[in-house]
């Protein structure tokens, strides 16, 4: 078993204020601006956001699951020289609040997202969003369609409720099992095997430092949410990007057949991070097609 992770893990919690982030030297070394980071209150408790440059629609950044707002540090710094670019550690996540017993559903981590938003002052956004992040996305502009200019997706969660139901059930009773740890090293480990090893290290670092109960809680939220009916009522333009893993017949491109898909071969799960550059250019050219 791999115990030390969560053990240094646990050193950190606060019983009156959690955060589930790694150690404060490490953060503060990787934050470009660390007075751009500003802790808010969202519906829960304290969430970390960062945000960078100005003018233009702005562009929010959601994390992956088991993730944090710096895994799209390459976006950050490229979207801010023409527009602001904002980024959060959802709850369980990061920097951000992880109390024992909160809520990690797709429409919590919304909430929490609606936080931001409001904190900030948007009025318009576009929503880039990653793997889970793309769900979180989606309940957003579920209930603020009026928000939203566009989506972006990235290696989206699709209709969980149409995958195989035995395998899903079979990896649930895992994750929930006493194999917890080496059950995530091994299926991050599968869907990264394309990374660089500083990206693999980055990942699964962050993966270490989510609490269990935020993981737990957002795979459970998954197999019910109804991605579908949630973007039904959103009629902005989306698209999504994609490997060569994610194209299965409940994959978000082949549930929602008018949603345009690029796929970047040779890449993992976390392709904006495996080929920062290649994914800046298709980000501008979303945002110029639309004109956002």
């Amino acid at each position: 078993m791999r115990a030390g992770p969560n053990l240094l893990l646990l050193s950190f919690l606060v019983a009156a204020n959690l955060t589930c982030s790694q150690n404060s030297e490490e953060y503060t070394e990787k934050t470009p601006n660390d007075k751009a980071v500003v802790w808010i209150d969202g519906p829960s408790g304290k969430l970390c956001t960062y945000s960078a440059g100005a003018g233009g629609l702005p562009v929010v950044f959601v994390h992956s699951l088991a993730g944090d707002w710096q895994q799209w540090l390459a976006q950050i710094h490229h979207v801010s020289e023409s527009r602001q670019a904002i980024a959060f550690d959802m709850r369980g996540h990061g920097k951000s609040v992880c109390n024992p017993g909160l809520d990690y559903s797709v429409g919590a981590q919304a909430s929490d997202l609606a936080a931001v938003v409001d904190y900030y002052g948007l009025e318009k956004l576009v929503l880039v969003g990653n793997s889970f992040g793309g769900s979180v996305c989606a309940a957003y502009a579920s209930e603020n369609p009026g928000k939203v200019a566009a989506i972006l997706f990235v290696n989206p969660v699709g209709d969980q409720r149409k995958a195989p139901q035995e395998q899903v059930q079979q990896f649930m009773q895992m994750v929930t099992s006493d194999r917890y740890e080496d059950v995530m090293h091994d299926y991050w480990s599968q869907i990264l095997r394309n990374s660089e090893e500083d990206v693999k290290t980055r990942v699964i670092s962050s993966m270490e430092a989510t609490q269990r109960e935020a993981v737990v809680g957002a795979f459970e939220s998954m197999r019910q949410f109804d991605i579908v009916s949630a973007l039904a009522g959103f009629d902005g333009p989306m698209t999504s990007v994609i490997t060569d893993l994610n194209d299965t017949p409940h994959s978000l491109h082949n549930v929602l057949t008018n949603l345009p898909f690029r796929r970047v071969p040779g890449t993992s799960h976390w392709l904006h991070m495996d080929q920062p550059d290649a994914f800046n250019e298709m980000l501008d050219a979303f945002l110029e097609k639309y004109e956002l």
